[in-house]
């Protein structure tokens, strides 16, 4: 059973650093093809499936121009609050860029929504048990929403608020299509008797075995992660030193970064080489994590009282990053 796991742990970390490969040389690409579906769909009328198109076309390679065609078509389906929200996104997003004709008509766009927006105020009660949460359709509201107005789109909006041990809340507000105000008060939770605990060794109960791993399987796995781990360091070397040439070959090149001011083409092309870059974090980070394990693991192939303590490799998975854990006693 360790050594599946094992194996699988590694498996994983180099599944991780070839998806985002292969992710980021597509998004741009489906992200141009899921636009210009959507364009099409909108041409012929069918706004709900364009609004998809084009959600979906942002999530691949957000952009401020899709953020504008997103945000006609929800204002177009009288989504105005979700329009807004893309409008003022595309904003900010046209600013970062340095797109000022698209940053002027986002602007422009949320400036003629604001006005007539509906808003729906979420009161919560003062006191709130461990764990409570309140959800407005499939959206977890935070705590700093409670009490404040904020801009809906139009319809039933169905609000729940739970807490483990307690029993849930729930009611459906209707807002108006323009200037409507409307607040909900949640009352405090009622709280459920508490269910008796089973006795030890009942079934259902927590149970833990423990697997002796012998050395000599320790042993082979410590070899095969430490041969994962040199050839992730190899991969996010490449990785690193593509990504180092691609930026200064557009840095230096003054059609894309004339006077060190990148063009939008010119900050596509650092774009690019920013994902490189990602690329040779996690596999110099899964490298020196599997060749760590793996020398551990060979070390301690030997002793069979920490043999059977079960040393455990788990995947390391972070927003910039990855990697391995290894716990367990050596």
């Amino acid at each position: 059973m360790f050594a599946n796991r094992l194996l699988a742990a590694a498996c994983l970390c180099l599944a991780l650093a070839a998806i985002t490969t292969s992710a980021h040389a597509g998004d741009k690409a489906l992200a141009e093809s899921l636009f210009r579906a959507g364009r099409q769909l909108m041409e012929a009328g069918k706004t709900e499936e364009a609004c998809k198109k084009f959600a979906a076309s942002n999530a691949q390679d957000p952009s401020p121009g899709t953020l504008l065609n997103l945000a006609a078509c929800n204002e177009k389906l009288g989504r105005t609050a979700t329009a807004w929200a893309n409008f003022k996104e595309a904003a900010t997003m046209a600013h970062d860029r340095g797109r000022s004709e698209q940053q002027t008509a986002a602007e422009e766009g949320a400036a003629r929504l604001e006005p007539g927006l509906s808003k729906l105020q979420i009161n919560a009660p003062d006191e709130r048990p461990e764990g409570f949460k309140v959800t407005r359709g499939e959206t977890e509201l935070s705590e700093g929403s409670f009490g404040v107005p904020l801009a809906v789109d139009p319809g039933d909006h169905e609000i729940e608020a739970s807490a483990p041990g307690h029993a849930p809340w729930k009611t459906t507000v209707s807002i108006g299509r323009s200037k409507d105000q409307r607040t909900v008060t949640i009352p405090a939770l009622r709280k459920l008797p508490e269910a008796a605990a089973p006795p030890p060794g009942a079934e259902g109960g927590d149970a833990r075995m423990d697997t002796a791993t012998s050395g000599t399987d320790n042993k082979t796995l410590g070899y095969v992660l430490a041969g994962v781990g040199g050839a992730a360091l190899i991969g996010g070397g490449i990785f690193g030193i593509l990504a180092q040439k691609q930026a200064s070959d557009a840095q230096d090149d003054p059609s894309l970064c004339p006077d060190k001011k990148c063009t939008p083409a010119g900050r596509d092309e650092i774009d690019a080489a920013e994902s490189k870059a990602l690329i040779s974090t996690i596999g110099v980070g899964v490298g020196v994590a599997a060749i760590g394990a793996g020398v551990v693991l060979i070390l301690t192939s030997g002793d069979a009282n920490k043999a059977s303590k079960g040393p455990q490799v788990a995947p390391l998975v972070a927003r910039r990053g990855g990697g391995l854990s290894l716990s367990g006693s050596f």
